[in-house]
């Protein structure tokens, strides 16, 4: 027998062309879950964010609207940073309240109460003492209120089992809100004033420039280089690295609060010693002789490396708590188990 011609014929010539869904997939845009998802929306926001801000500045500039946008940008790069803290810590147990106590907490608490302690210690950073002192304690100790107010709210309520790690990633998302608060006070305050001085101190020496016959812009260039860079390395690059380097810090001072509220240690043996490290290694960033240095470098990897490694082991669960124990109920699945099942308890980033 022979075989039919059509069945002769490769498969890929025999289907002409795909559904044409493929081509324009509206209904499984609409449909699908995941594209309604937390994460995607704030990466849908924070693509928006830049050009906001600059139609904003741009249609009415002045100086109310130049701190809104401050406001903006330091929220944008806060948030994209928890986006990428979300996906490398995994906190199972944190919902979008809890985030949204620690933001709103944070908020209201930090930045007043940390200027209000530096203050009346007279922060400086001249010496190691004095800036472990005056400016990190105050400012680690701020960052750990929220955290503490959650450990507190869920702990007695017993509405969640959260574990260091998830304390870690809130004490973490406290010290992005602090660090965006702080970059804005910073810069609208300090930063703004400062390269305005300078521009004006510059005027003679561009004056002498161009009567010299220098055109305006190589006069321009050649006076304000210096003072623009410094500017942008020393104040617009704190919108991008405040909140990460603040949110190593207070991540360590949450993962020892977590050992102590889920019992794991005595609360009086482990719940200062995170905020102690988190203070010298804040101290250590800020001290003069170190920020701006090469060793500055090696400090911020050493905060970044022990960021990560508590948030390694801070959701084992070979870790019993001190003291004798009442034997452990039977244990809910994970909420990654769980991520398909009606009415079960997702992670933030799932919904």
């Amino acid at each position: 027998m022979t075989t039919p011609r059509h069945a002769q014929v490769p498969p890929a010539r025999q289907q002409r062309g795909g559904p044409p869904s493929d081509l324009l997939p509206l209904g499984d845009w609409i449909r699908h879950h995941s594209l309604r998802s937390w994460p995607v929306v704030l990466f849908l926001l924070l693509i928006c964010v830049p050009s906001i801000a600059l139609v904003a500045l741009g249609a009415s500039p002045s100086a109310s609207t130049f701190d809104h946008v401050a406001w903006i940008f330091a929220a944008y790069f806060a948030v994209a940073w928890l986006l990428l803290l979300g996906v490398i810590i995994r906190p199972g147990h944190v919902t979008r309240t809890m985030l949204i106590l620690v933001i709103v907490i944070a908020l209201v608490t930090q930045v007043p109460l940390a200027v209000t302690l530096e203050v009346d210690l007279h922060a400086s950073t001249a010496g190691l003492g004095a800036s472990i002192w005056s400016v990190g304690l105050p400012e680690e100790l701020a960052k750990a209120i929220p955290v503490l107010v959650v450990a507190l709210i869920y702990r007695v309520g017993r509405r969640h089992e959260l574990t260091p790690k998830d304390y870690l990633f809130l004490g973490a998302v406290s010290g992005l809100a602090f660090g965006a608060s702080e970059v804005v006070h910073y810069f609208t305050v300090n930063g703004i004033a400062e390269f305005y001085l300078t521009v004006q101190s510059a005027i003679p020496e561009i004056e002498k420039l161009l009567a010299a016959g220098h055109s305006a812009p190589d006069s321009l260039f050649a006076v304000l280089i210096g003072p623009v860079r410094y500017f942008i390395l020393d104040f617009v690059w704190r919108f991008l690295t405040d909140p990460i380097t603040h949110a190593c810090w207070s991540g360590l001072t949450g993962y020892f609060i977590g050992l102590a509220a889920t019992g794991r240690h005595r609360w009086w043996t482990v719940s200062w010693m995170g905020l102690v490290a988190a203070a010298i290694l804040h101290g250590l960033n800020d001290w003069s002789e170190v920020n701006g240095r090469p060793l500055w470098i090696l400090f911020t990897i050493i905060s970044g490396i022990l960021f990560l490694g508590y948030a390694k082991v801070g959701s084992r669960s070979d870790q019993q708590p001190a003291g004798p124990q009442p034997p452990a109920p039977a244990r809910e699945p994970e909420p990654a188990t769980l991520a398909g099942a009606p009415g079960a308890t997702r992670p933030w980033w799932l919904h």
